[in-house]
């Protein structure tokens, strides 16, 4: 079955089964919930009912009948999305239901006479079949998908993108149950600590209780029963389990929101502290923020524990190497961010302090930007010490961390901030000193009116200087690791005979890579009085052999690659980048035909991947779709750029 079919028919039957389903459980709360509706509004559920099941039952019935006649329908990735898109689209409204359903229990338990805030018009008995009856009729529709997608995988078992959509699926579900778990662990945390002390704001509102318990209830076994289902995947037979980014990027993600609300919060109650230091009255309540800390301290600690489990059991793979690096610089560019918001606003306090009484208004700021400078810097520290220690080690995973492209984006980032931050200081801090040499009065002190501009210039020439030597840092050792890599190294260019593609290929590399030794291989022998059979010997002694596909196969090139010089290609431990030329009778799967100038590019490209230690892969030119996107990506960032300014100069010092 074509895709165009397959489309058609799970599209057809979800948007039928779905229709079906709820007009059902409207149908049925109507006739025994005491819904009240109408002679109108039962007719139409009864409509859809009667047209909506047996479209569905045609093209399921249908869609089966494919899947068992051929097992490719049984493993496309639309079969794999539908059935887990169902489950999903079952799934939440049972959430949703169960959570109503026993807030509603412990209300009546609690002896409120509120029941369910949708439905304040039924009694108990109606209130609980009203939400029994959606639970009840999802839970049988999402047990049979849950039938069909294990006979699917005792036929095909689940790999590739099969096993991707079933990761995502189980995935999306363990983190709303662990969102809701925690955020009812907060509420009920706060709702005791407000019994005691002063200022009991929540202290009298036990719906408020029943709520986040009703949540708690739900969500500890929703986020245990999908998490329990992921660690047994991780921990079966399956190294592509085993390998999944997905997995990392999960773990990692709740380690970043812990951490990201933490310093956050932890922002808050170090401001408070630094305010009574500081003789000011003291603003909000310590037992609002202090529940978010210790469960993002939690949270954090066990994924943390997740992870170095993980490590235990299986060498990281590139893709989640990946995903690390980009945890571990976002979280320290959040912390940086933090730390240097708070190291320039002190800066700049300071400063103001020399020209003017020190007020409440410097002594609040300065509290809020040492507290913001303390929350970022072991938040920035910890996670960049880790990324800076594996960078500079000569190991490949040291080349790899200072090749990625994480890195380079988070340095140059930095670099971008603090040039335009000095920029933009220097140029305001000239500004107010020539319209005072020109002869306009100055509104208010000078040095005030220049504490922030002349804070935030120090402060980006720091960070300006640090991450300009980082970056110097991570080129050295680079150039250092290449030439270790590639001394002594021949490479051998073949060449077809009169076709000229070697040598095209030989002349550009001498331009891009002048440092490497060339060694030109045309065939048959070559004419200066050397025999064929030299040609094997030079083949086994070259580090990297560049040529046509068919110098790899027995009479390739019209019969001039002999057997000796195709085994000594196979079997030399050289790396080997093969030209895809086009013969007449060979055609190549998946590879655009090329001009033998594109050849020449391309094989250049791969050759300088090579040389740079990076994945050899095809780099295709920019299409015009890509172009119209870069302009307007452009022309957003350059917009984005221009507000700051604007408001800078309008007088934002």
């Amino acid at each position: 079955m074509n895709n165009a079919r397959r489309w058609y028919i799970y599209l057809v039957c979800a948007i039928s089964l779905q229709s079906a389903a709820w007009a059902v459980i409207a149908l049925l709360r109507n006739l025994m919930a005491g819904g009240g509706g109408t002679i109108a509004f039962i007719a139409f559920q009864i409509a859809i009912i009667i047209i909506t099941l047996p479209l569905f039952l045609v093209h399921w019935l249908w869609a089966q009948r494919l899947a068992e006649r051929e097992i490719s329908e049984r493993e496309a990735g639309l079969r794999r999305i539908y059935l887990y898109g169902m489950q999903a689209g079952f799934l939440g409204p049972i959430v949703a239901n169960a959570f109503s359903l026993i807030a509603t229990l412990l209300w009546a338990a609690a002896g409120k006479p509120g029941f369910d805030p949708q439905s304040s018009d039924f009694s108990l008995f109606e209130t609980v079949l009203y939400h029994s009856l959606a639970i009840i009729v999802l839970a049988l529709l999402w047990f049979y998908h849950r039938q069909v997608i294990s006979a699917d995988a005792k036929v095909v078992p689940e790999t590739g993108n099969s096993a991707t959509i079933r990761r995502l699926y189980i995935f999306v579900f363990s983190a709303w149950g662990l969102t809701m778990t925690t955020m009812a662990v907060i509420h009920i945390m706060r709702w005791i600590m407000f019994q005691f002390g002063r200022g009991n704001v929540i202290g009298g509102d036990i719906g408020f209780l029943t709520d986040e318990v009703a949540r708690l209830i739900v969500g500890v076994p929703l986020w245990l029963i999908f998490w329990r289902q992921a660690q047994s995947l991780f921990s079966g037979s399956s190294e592509e389990e085993r390998e999944s980014a997905l997995r990392k990027f999960y773990i990692y993600t709740a380690v970043f929101v812990a951490v990201l609300s933490a310093v956050t919060n932890a922002t808050f109650i170090l401001a408070g502290f630094f305010r009574r230091l500081l003789s000011l009255p003291s603003e909000g309540d310590i037992r609002t923020p202090l529940p978010i800390i210790i469960c993002m301290a939690l949270l954090w600690a066990f994924h943390a524990y997740l992870l170095r489990g993980d490590a235990a059991q299986i060498e990281e793979s590139s893709r989640q190497g990946g995903v690390r690096r980009l945890y571990l610089y976002l979280v320290a560019g959040i912390g940086l961010a933090a730390f240097l918001v708070g190291f320039s606003g002190d800066i700049s306090v300071l400063i103001r302090s020399f020209s003017q009484f020190f007020s409440d208004t410097l002594r609040e700021q300065l509290a809020w930007f040492t507290a913001a400078l303390i929350a970022g810097l072991p938040v920035w520290l910890l996670p960049w010490r880790q990324a800076q220690t594996e960078a500079v080690a000569a190991t490949p995973a040291g080349v790899e961390e200072r090749r990625s492209t994480v890195r380079k984006i988070y340095l140059y980032f930095y670099l971008f901030v603090a040039t335009m931050t000095v920029l933009s200081s220097a140029v305001y801090i000239l500004y107010r000193l020539l319209t005072l040499v020109l002869g306009e009065r100055s509104e208010g002190d000078l040095l005030s009116g220049l504490a922030q501009a002349i804070a935030y210039a120090i402060v980006g020439v720091g960070v300006w200087l640090y991450h300009g030597s980082a970056l110097r840092g991570d080129q050295s050792r680079n150039r250092h690791e290449q030439m270790m890599r590639l001394k002594e190294i021949n490479v051998a260019i073949v060449d077809m005979g009169n076709a000229g593609l070697g040598q095209s290929v030989l002349n550009k590399l001498r331009q891009e890579e002048p440092d490497l030794n060339f060694n030109l291989i045309s065939l048959p022998a070559i004419d200066d009085g050397e025999s064929a059979q030299a040609i094997p010997a030079r083949l086994n002694t070259a580090g990297l052999i560049v040529g046509p596909w068919p110098i790899a196969v027995d009479g390739g090139i019209g019969g001039k690659v002999s057997s000796e010089i195709a085994r000594a290609v196979v079997t030399s431990p050289a790396r080997k980048i093969l030209i895809p030329t086009q013969i007449d009778g060979w055609d190549w799967a998946g590879v655009d035909r090329w001009s033998t100038e594109t050849l020449v590019q391309q094989t250049v490209r791969a050759v300088r991947q090579w040389v740079n230690g990076e994945e050899v892969k095809v780099v295709r030119p920019m299409g015009v779709g890509g172009i119209i996107g870069t302009i307007i990506g452009v022309l957003l960032l350059l917009i984005l750029l221009a507000i700051p300014v604007l408001i800078y100069f309008a007088g934002g010092f």
